[in-house]
């Protein structure tokens, strides 16, 4: 990915499209967007094929825009950032599909996940560096959103449609406090392994 973003934009720069003191935070930002959408074709891809396409794009959505405000865990490579997005998709979807199906077990699941991503998200750390005002910003648009998500799943359960959509939804809520709360861990654990200030 990233020899393909780094030759891209040289082509670029060549071209006299982007001016050359931009060629690196355009790279990783090309880097950044292949990388994301190549991890939710095959997420998609895996998830359509073992649990239905509207249950699998409808998380894959929720996912990502509840994950856009929020942040949460980061992997320290793309194959592990791969691999752990496709194992929580799968154990997710599966549990929503076949345990946690009634509207007991769905409303509780958001219950905890809403909790959990109020009292943690959003999550800054040295990826993000956001100001104290940015971060205040972004506590005020993750409440809105958890809203506007629980509103739209209230008249999902009022209408009855599309049973998937409604699934697809708590699974991304509790995908994302998953990995707020994997995020807060090692966040804590950094704290308790650093060393003290002498």
């Amino acid at each position: 990915m990233k020899d393909f973003a780094m030759q891209l934009t040289q082509k670029c720069v060549s071209m006299g499209l982007l001016d050359e003191s931009y060629s690196e935070w355009f790279a990783y930002s090309i880097e950044k967007k292949v990388t994301a959408l190549f991890t939710w074709l095959v997420q998609c891809l895996i998830g359509g094929f073992c649990f239905g396409w509207t249950l699998t794009i409808s998380f894959s959505v929720f996912f990502l825009l509840i994950r856009k405000y929020t942040n949460g865990y980061h992997a320290a490579t793309y194959s592990k950032c791969l691999f752990c997005s496709i194992l929580l998709e799968v154990v997710l979807l599966a549990s929503i599909s076949y345990v946690f199906r009634t509207g007991l077990a769905l409303l509780f699941l958001t219950i905890v996940s809403d909790v959990t991503i109020l009292c943690i998200a959003p999550v800054n750390n040295e990826s993000i560096h956001w100001s104290t005002d940015e971060f205040k910003a972004a506590k005020i648009a993750v409440r809105w959103l958890l809203l506007i998500l629980n509103i739209f799943a209230i008249l999902l359960v009022g209408v009855q449609i599309a049973p998937s959509i409604l699934q697809g939804l708590v699974a991304a809520l509790t995908a994302d406090a998953i990995t707020l709360s994997i995020s807060r861990c090692q966040n804590c654990c950094l704290l308790y392994t650093s060393p003290s200030p002498r």
